[in-house]
């Protein structure tokens, strides 16, 4: 396993936010967090990318505790796409995915081409060649987006987690960023608010209440029992004819 969770909770003035969350990720595979606003997932991104420290628990990486990590070496292994993030920076998005590179720059090891290479790289991957020179105070929500993770990419890490990063995007840069990352060549957690998203991760976690309820395979996770328990809709498993895809109909609860 790459990446383990052992015991992991959290809280916040007092209240807890996570709690005894277990949780292995394998390497190389697409695991997807599903469950209502407040369930934890985005707390639960935070302690695995160590930007949050547990109140109890610990985050394991590669077999050694992420908490006894110098700061420069776990950027190396794991980059973390937020929600949103807001910068008063007068920058171009070059600037910004450029930023990506910080962990591996050392004054034995200044920028160079590679570099180049790897920051254009990732603008061509998340469909931002061409914006280089644009102000980052001129982008629209989505176009953020696609440069937080363009900047996520150049920092070329082997675990990525990303919570909910559809959000802001049009429908063709949604089926383009999920594309992305199942052929990406590394380990990723993405929280998602649409379970038909879900449905083509490798295996799903399922939080609600600060615990993670549920953990598996799609098929076996994201019941039409579970999904009505845990989101409060009545749902139902429909099959498109054209490619055989199961997805998810949900109907409002009468």
């Amino acid at each position: 396993m790459i990446l383990e969770a052992t015991n992991l909770g959290s809280i916040a003035r007092g209240a807890p936010i996570l709690s005894n969350v277990d949780l292995t990720v394998k390497e190389g595979e697409t695991l997807g967090l599903v469950g209502p606003n407040g369930s934890g997932k985005s707390t639960l991104l935070k302690l695995l990318a160590g930007i949050r420290a547990p109140s109890s628990g610990e985050v394991r990486v590669r077999g050694r505790a992420l908490a006894d990590m110098p700061r420069r070496e776990a950027a190396r292994l794991i980059a973390f796409l937020e929600q949103q993030t807001e910068t008063s920076e007068a920058i171009t998005v070059r600037d910004a995915v450029e930023l990506g590179r910080t962990p591996w720059l050392t004054p034995l090891q200044p920028w160079s081409a590679k570099d180049d290479r790897i920051v254009a790289k990732a603008l061509t991957d998340a469909d931002m060649q061409g914006f280089e020179r644009r102000s980052w105070a001129t982008l629209s929500g989505g176009e953020r987006q696609r440069v937080h993770l363009a900047r996520a990419l150049a920092q070329r890490p082997q675990i990525l987690l990303l919570d909910e990063p559809t959000n802001h995007l049009d429908i063709q840069h949604q089926l383009s960023l999920l594309g992305l990352v199942t052929t990406l060549p590394i380990t990723t957690v993405i929280a998602l608010h649409d379970l038909n998203q879900a449905l083509s991760c490798d295996r799903v976690g399922v939080l609600t209440g600060g615990r993670l309820v549920a953990l598996g395979a799609p098929e076996e996770v994201l019941t039409v029992e579970r999904v009505s328990t845990v989101f409060g809709v009545r749902a139902s498993i429909v099959t498109d004819p054209t490619d055989g895809t199961r997805l998810f109909r949900f109907h409002p609860v009468r």
